[in-house]
């Protein structure tokens, strides 16, 4: 490249998205030309002249307005300072470029770019290769990545409306969106378009190039997030042989590893890595995350001071799966964090010093990704939606966007976060060694998730949860997957589901969150309004029926743990069966024993009376989080097996034996589901077909 060399003082400035031609005294925006008055431009070129220092106001008095010009002083600086502002749509209360220092001055805050000369006069000799030009579109990315990087944050459009907009969209999968401290850029984690390597890429809200961070093959890099001033990314890594934390300069570059942790994964399991595992301190000294001591012990959250690189131990938990989601919040006082628990999923926070924990909220729901807003005052977590909670109490809003959405990120008034998007059907398995109907047979399926599937008692109709509407209601179809038709029309929710048939086949019983809290309701699959039977301030959740009809089975965090709780199927008093752990019960056929799973975080299946008593463990399932993969029959039960790859089996609970079925390569952990025909010649089963995941970005949230 010849580059012709000039001494000249600097003529064009750049900052953001705006140049400055101090020679044409023009402020470009985009390359469009915006109108500005003179006094403004002088304004301004005195603040470019002294980027990061203190203008004060005598200074801008003698060079604006000379000592033989007459005016109100106060008066026309004010409105300089407006007209300026205005022009570059920034805010005295939130500034990116202009700070207001009280009784003294102003002050430029955004990163600055100067030129000596116009832009495109840089001329390419004849001989130069491909591979130059492509370093020199890296080099204008790193440039862009530069000066926007050390911005600060954007102000709120002047449109009030709050749209998702995809922001990245590449083929494969991405995932854990991060923005910057500007709010201008993102880091994210991405296949490349296919294949289990996850690696670090970063972009410019707004344009399509992006800047590949890390590059080791069969990683997992996750969970990136900023330090306070910009220049650095700390990420979550899980490798064979390694897993710690890491950081990277946002320009790309060596990486430091800081420290050693004990995440493993089996194969591409990506509920293990989608929740978060760190965050960064706001004063930029230490590092939040979450990890295990030792293989039996619950993953806890500890502060990494970045001066020491000792770590302290935050948080104690008990009997749990452990603590996840880690995030500081704005002032750096307090950590919120989710802590997995039987059953379900709970959000606390606790002192970044540590201390005692706040628990401010409690429910079934999943929980994956947890952020605060700038306000200090609220809480932003995934879980099927979006959902703001207050910190004060009450319930959680369900926002007006974020379908399918976790992981969000917040800078300002954006906000990103991943949306799924997975097509689960339900699948239909003869188990009739000598049928020469077809083995599998997808049976009931739509671009969104079907789940959940149970057969009527006669065989003729089959009810399941679906997503095709928008949010999941209640379906019911014939047998043969047609004629499907929507049982249920809740608006203020967004999971309605697990249903179950009466022993008549008249009645479906069911959960949904109408007003946040999960509760238990009736319907007659004829017609008529959903009836509901529970309405404590606690969640109900996973009804069934006894098999003569008189009883409702359900799970229940009333008591302060999950357990199965039953009560009469007109409404009335509910009374506890379980008492050391309880979710997901279904009756054997004659109704003399009561099976159940003991929750999301707990393996194996169970068994007690239906009045309660003595439990024993009648199945051993190695992995936890199946509770809806399982279904009795009159010799034993069909299960979720993971103990090598995954697959359906049966275990004859007479010989104690245990059979394989068939393989199920891609279970639907989301939304589970299993069910035998009355005649126990078929089983229905979810599975995930397709799965794709983008990034998306709300302006002007609040």
């Amino acid at each position: 490249m010849t580059v012709t060399h000039n001494t000249e003082a600097p003529r064009i400035v750049r900052f953001g998205v705006f140049e400055v031609d101090l020679k044409s005294k023009e402020l470009r925006r985009g390359g469009m030309k915006i109108k500005l008055g003179s006094q403004p431009f002088d304004f301004l070129t005195l603040l470019l002249e002294h980027p990061g220092d203190i203008v004060t106001r005598e200074e801008l008095r003698r060079r604006l307005w000379p000592s033989d010009t007459f005016v109100d002083f106060d008066h026309s600086l004010n409105a300089a300072v407006k007209r300026l502002r205005d022009a570059l749509r920034d805010s005295a209360q939130n500034p990116s470029f202009i700070e207001t220092v009280a009784r003294i001055g102003y002050r430029f805050i955004g990163s600055v770019e100067t030129l000596n000369r116009p832009v495109g006069l840089i001329r390419r000799t004849k001989d130069w290769g491909s591979h130059n030009l492509t370093a020199l579109v890296i080099f204008s990315f790193v440039l862009v990545l530069i000066f926007v990087g050390s911005m600060r944050l954007v102000t709120r459009p002047a449109s009030s409306q709050m749209v998702p907009t995809p922001l990245v969209t590449y083929s494969g999968k991405e995932f854990s969106p991060s923005l910057s401290p500007s709010g201008q850029q993102v880091v994210f984690s991405w296949n490349g378009g296919a294949g289990t390597t996850f690696s670090l890429y970063e972009k410019v809200v707004g344009s399509e190039q992006f800047l590949r961070l890390t590059t080791l093959p069969n990683a997992i890099d996750f969970n990136p997030v900023w330090s306070p001033d910009g220049r650095d990314i700390a990420f979550a890594r899980i490798a064979s042989g390694t897993a710690g934390i890491y950081t990277i300069s946002a320009l790309g570059g060596p990486e430091r590893k800081l420290r050693k942790t004990a995440w493993r994964i089996a194969g591409t399991d990506e509920s293990f890595w989608a929740p978060g595992r760190l965050d960064w301190s706001p004063d930029g000294k230490s590092i939040v995350y979450s990890d295990s001591t030792s293989d039996d012990q619950p993953a806890a959250l500890f502060l990494l001071s970045l001066g020491s690189m000792q770590p302290q131990q935050l948080t104690f938990p008990r009997f749990h799966t452990g603590d996840i989601n880690p995030t500081f919040s704005p002032d750096g006082r307090s950590v919120a964090f989710v802590r997995d628990a039987t059953g379900g999923q709970s959000i606390y926070v606790i002192p970044a010093s540590g201390g005692v924990e706040r628990l401010v909220k409690s429910d079934p729901s999943p929980k994956v990704g947890l952020t605060w807003m700038d306000d200090g005052r609220n809480l932003v977590y995934g879980g099927g939606w979006l959902w703001k909670l207050p910190l004060i109490g009450g319930p959680a809003e369900q926002l007006p966007f974020g379908q399918n959405g976790y992981q969000p990120s917040i800078r300002g008034n954006r906000i990103v976060y991943t949306q799924a998007s997975q097509e689960i059907s339900i699948w239909r398995r003869t188990l009739e060694p000598q049928s020469s109907s077809k083995l599998a047979q997808k049976l009931i399926s739509s671009t969104r998730m079907d789940a959940g599937p149970q057969v009527s008692p006669d065989g003729n109709r089959i009810v399941y949860q679906s997503n095709r509407s928008g949010v999941f209601q209640i379906w019911v179809c014939s047998s043969d997957g047609t004629g499907a038709r929507q049982l249920t029309h809740f608006d203020n929710t967004f999971w309605t589901g697990t249903p179950r048939w009466s022993p008549d086949g008249r009645f479906v019983v069911f959960d949904s969150r109408p007003n946040g809290d999960a509760d238990i309701f009736v319907m007659d699959t004829e017609g008529g309004p959903p009836q509901r039977l529970t309405s404590e301030s606690s969640n109900e959740v996973t009804p069934s029926w006894s098999r003569d009809g008189r009883w409702i089975y359900f799970a229940s965090d009333q008591s302060g743990s999950w357990q199965v709780w039953r009560m009469p199927s007109t409404g009335g008093k509910a009374l506890q069966v379980t008492r050391r752990g309880g979710f997901s019960a279904l009756e054997s056929l004659d109704g003399k024993v009561l099976y159940y799973a003991k929750g999301l975080g707990v393996p194996g299946v169970w068994r007690v009376a239906p009045e309660g008593g003595e439990e024993s463990e009648v199945l051993q399932m190695p992995e936890a989080g199946f509770w809806g993969y399982w279904a009795p029959v009159r010799d034993g039960i069909y299960f979720l097996d993971t103990s090598t790859n995954p697959r359906i089996s049966f275990a004859n609970l007479l010989t104690h034996k245990t059979y394989r079925i068939f393989d199920l390569e891609n279970p639907a952990r989301e939304t589970p589901g299993l069910s035998v025909s009355p005649d126990g010649k078929s089983l229905l089963y979810t599975q995930k077909d397709q799965e794709h995941s983008e990034i998306t970005i709300v302006q002007n949230f609040h």
